[in-house]
């Protein structure tokens, strides 16, 4: 079963695309039989879908349907309009300053010569 939110971004997502009267658009009476598919198919991805970071995916994915569109699309293309994920955590950064990078080999080697004097124990 597809959490409460995606049902929502989904809701609005073809309310939207079918305001657009996009060619092969089902039918008005058919748009609550057209979301209950919609989400089967979503669920059946291979995404675990979770609110924090993919409800702006979700929205930012229907948007582009409703730019890109001529004819109503399928939950595939949806999929495919997703953007990417945004990372948990900050990336490191690039750089570390010369003295950190100094203080670290140094560490390194304190460690490395540690196992070299280890070596043969078990």
């Amino acid at each position: 079963m597809a959490p409460d939110w995606l049902r929502w971004e989904v809701g609005e997502g073809l309310q939207k695309l079918l305001s657009l009267r996009l060619h092969g658009a089902p039918p008005v009476d058919a748009v609550l039989g057209t979301a209950q598919v919609w989400l089967e198919a979503l669920m059946a991805a291979p995404i675990s879908w979770q609110e924090v970071q993919d409800r702006q995916r979700v929205r930012t994915g229907f948007a582009r349907l409703c730019i890109e569109c001529d004819r109503w699309p399928a939950p595939k293309h949806l999929l495919l309009q997703l953007p990417d994920r945004q990372p948990e955590y900050p990336a490191l950064p690039h750089k570390i300053d010369t003295a950190t990078l100094e203080r670290n080999r140094q560490r390194i080697r304190k460690i490395l010569g540690s196992l070299a004097n280890k070596k043969g124990i078990k």
